[in-house]
């Protein structure tokens, strides 16, 4: 039904003085799995929000959300039943409130359904058994999503829908925070580095409870980056140590101090503090000769680098937000997201704009086979341009210059990175929608896979299979859906003026300021919050 819609009301704008129709001028192609051709006028948000809001999935499980009307009622059911957050959904759903609390006070996209949507995931889902006890951050990062919708429910902005009050909403936030603070409280406690297996690693949180003495890049998005919102927006937060800065900056400086190539410019995925154990038995270059100790995984991966790189933006937002811009602590981090920026955009395809899933080879680099037990294929497979860390990049380039992290030079890396991911990764889903393709559904390290971290685990690992355009692969994931969303956000921003100053040039062959967006002035009551009508942009 949506993607009639949508169709629909592109095909009530083709009488537009513009050439050709509006569904060309926006770049969205007709045929089922052809690329888009990158429109600026198009608030990319918006469209892939409608196109995926309730059709995307954690890995390959089916993890959508309701579809709402602008007064909170159900037009379509959630794809998935589940209790639990995930993090997957929860990203989704954190990016979407990001989208709802940039558009609220303009008048041409009603956001009021994407807000309903995500109200009812909040209320459905709790934390799981393993999160409460702090056996996984992965199981405690949705949790982020709570902290936007409980400042959009408090400020009344949405009307009460039919089946949540907002005290009921924002007491199940609340509850959620009290579950999550105690959940990392647990695991600084149980599941932390001992000074006796790795003295320059104590202190540092396991990734989940599974990964014994293990630190990956991906987890400092979930934990750390987690308790640095806790402590500033948690109105009954409780401190876990004397000093719960200095604990989650201390979750940075070890693993940095273990992941980071200076002469390559980029981080490991992850580090054990036991490379003799068994738990990192089967990583491909771990060695624990004396004296010649290899604590690191053998490779580097894209879009664990990207989830380190946006924890360290998110952080230090909330450090400045505590007043903590002068401290040791955030001089740290910020040398740290320094080198990490300039690493990452010398790793930038030049063609593309994009990057690899393997961000320190190119697709001359192929992998001929793979353990025989878990693969996904046994046909040799090159190196590709990936999806999820493209779209994280560029959230985390364009969040920071915003803020002021990083200079406004990353504009033009960014800017190229976000026109690069449309016309290589945005494609029709053959309903007047779009899916974002080629997408690593998975990676990891050991457990109870074999996955041991090697080039050819990232290419050919059985997880690790990419979203495409056809067959039972054609689907949009919930990781890339999440962090293009997240990118979309500031790459608007950036287009409507920012905070940074920056004027961007006018697209070429832009003549008039009267171009194509997804937006326009509400004429009669919306429907799923979506307006397709000639309009205004500040293209500066």
């Amino acid at each position: 039904m949506k993607s009639i819609i949508v169709y629909v009301l592109m095909l009530l704008c083709s009488v537009s003085v513009m050439a050709g129709s509006q569904k060309e001028n926006m770049g969205l192609p007709e045929t089922k799995g052809e690329p888009c051709v990158f429109s600026p006028s198009v608030r990319y948000s918006q469209l892939v929000i409608e196109s995926r809001i309730n059709d995307f999935k954690a890995n390959t499980t089916a993890a959508g959300f309701g579809r709402f009307d602008n007064k909170g009622n159900t037009v379509e059911n959630p794809q998935s039943a589940s209790s639990t957050l995930d993090y997957v959904p929860g990203l989704v759903a954190k990016t979407i409130l990001e989208a709802v609390d940039y558009y609220q006070n303009r008048d041409n996209v009603d956001v009021a359904p994407w807000y309903y949507a995500i109200e009812d995931y909040a209320n459905r889902c709790d934390i799981t058994s393993d999160g409460k006890i702090g056996k996984s951050f992965d199981d405690l990062n949705a949790v982020k999503l709570y902290f936007k919708l409980s400042e959009l429910t408090a400020s009344e902005r949405f009307a009460e829908g039919p089946s949540y009050t907002r005290s009921t909403t924002l007491l199940n936030a609340s509850n959620r925070f009290s579950d999550a603070l105690k959940g990392i409280s647990d695991a600084n406690k149980n599941y932390v580095i001992k000074a006796s297996t790795l003295p320059a690693a104590a202190g540092g949180w396991w990734h989940k409870s599974s990964y014994t003495n293990q630190m990956w890049c991906d987890g400092q998005y979930m934990g750390p980056a987690l308790l640095s919102q806790l402590i500033n927006e948690y109105k009954d937060y409780a401190p876990i140590t004397a000093d719960d800065w200095a604990l989650l900056v201390s979750q940075f400086t070890i693993s940095w101090r273990f992941l980071w190539n200076e002469e390559v410019g980029l981080l490991y995925h992850a580090f054990t503090a036991d490379p003799g154990g068994s738990a990192a038995s089967k990583w491909a270059g771990i060695s624990a000769q004396k004296g010649a100790e290899v604590y690191h995984s053998a490779e580097y991966w894209g879009r664990a680098i990207a989830w380190y790189f946006l924890a360290l933006v998110d952080v230090l937002e909330q450090m400045e937000n505590a007043g903590l811009s002068a401290s040791d602590g955030y001089a740290t981090l910020h040398g740290y997201l320094q080198q990490l920026a300039a690493g990452v955009a010398s790793k930038q395809d030049a063609a593309s704009g994009c990057w690899y899933q393997l961000i320190n080879h190119d697709a001359s680099f192929v992998a001929q086979s793979y353990n025989s037990s878990y693969r996904y294929t046994s046909e040799p497979v090159a190196n590709y341009l990936e999806s999820s860390c493209t779209a994280i990049f560029i959230a985390s380039y364009l969040k920071a210059v915003r803020l002021g992290m990083l200079p406004d030079s990353y504009i033009a890396l960014a800017r190229k990175a976000y026109q690069g991911f449309v016309e290589h990764f945005m494609v029709s889903d053959g309903e007047g929608g779009v899916h974002l393709v080629r997408s690593c559904k998975s990676a990891g390290l050991g457990g109870s896979n074999y996955r041991d971290g090697s080039a050819e685990y990232y290419l050919m690992g059985k997880d690790t299979k990419p979203t495409s355009t056809s067959g039972s692969d054609f689907y949009t994931e919930g990781k890339v859906l999440g962090g293009f969303i997240l990118a979309a956000v500031e790459y608007e921003r950036l287009m409507d003026g920012g905070t940074t100053g920056v004027q961007l040039p006018r697209a070429a062959g832009s003549s008039s300021s009267e171009i194509y967006t997804l937006g326009g002035r509400r004429q009669q009551e919306p429907v799923h919050g979506l307006y397709i009508k000639r309009g205004r942009v500040v293209a500066k």
